[in-house]
């Protein structure tokens, strides 16, 4: 059995951190990645300078945790923690849980986007670290649904990015309300039409 003190010294840990991360992504969405600096980030976060290196080695290790806690953690629960069988289910929760994001932390995420497609170091290490993870695991479950027969052969790799690039653009349009059409397109709408969209073109036929 866990020590109760051991537990609530872990409890505050990750509460300072995601203090601090919290803090980071109100800086760089801001400023930008170069732009920004630990002393900024502190006084956002309401922490001592110095606090920050005791969780993150550098900036940059800063901005690839911030990420993934931001744009990863939720998605990851659904992939990893028994994700529903059924492709349709589990579909509709992935986009659920990526227009949620796109909807509450979009604001703090949209100027780092531009940021990291410039930087080819830092692009690489998000995609390797962060996002080819996460697409891994959908690839996996993909092809897992093709070998129960569920799906037909398809590329699962294609399949992946083809889905969350839809998800994506259609969501860009509707939160930066640069199309009036989309005003009147409900989030289920929008979810649902994605998700019938795709699975049209994927299901195993009965023959």
């Amino acid at each position: 059995m866990q020590d109760p003190n051991t537990d609530f010294k872990e409890q505050m840990i990750e509460a300072r951190r995601t203090q601090i991360l919290m803090g980071a992504a109100q800086v760089f969405a801001k400023k930008g990645f170069h732009k920004a600096t630990t002393k900024a980030i502190a006084r956002a976060a309401g922490v001592a300078e110095g606090t920050i290196y005791n969780y993150f080695s550098n900036k940059r290790e800063l901005l690839l945790a911030m990420v993934e806690m931001i744009g990863a953690q939720s998605l990851k629960s659904i992939i990893v923690d028994r994700p529903p069988d059924d492709p349709k289910e589990f579909l509709t929760m992935v986009l659920r849980d990526r227009l949620q994001l796109i909807q509450d932390r979009g604001h703090l995420m949209a100027p780092l986007v531009a940021e990291i497609f410039s930087d080819a170091t830092l692009r690489v290490e998000v995609y390797s670290q962060i996002l080819r993870p996460l697409t891994d695991l959908v690839e996996q479950y993909l092809q897992h649904q093709v070998d129960e027969g569920k799906l037909r052969a398809i590329n699962p790799i294609i399949t992946t990015r083809a889905f969350m690039g839809t998800l994506i653009l259609n969501a860009i349009i509707k939160f930066s309300e640069v199309d009036p059409r989309y005003e009147d397109i409900s989030i289920e709408t929008l979810v649902e039409e994605i998700v019938s969209l795709y699975l049209d073109g994927i299901l195993a036929g009965d023959d």
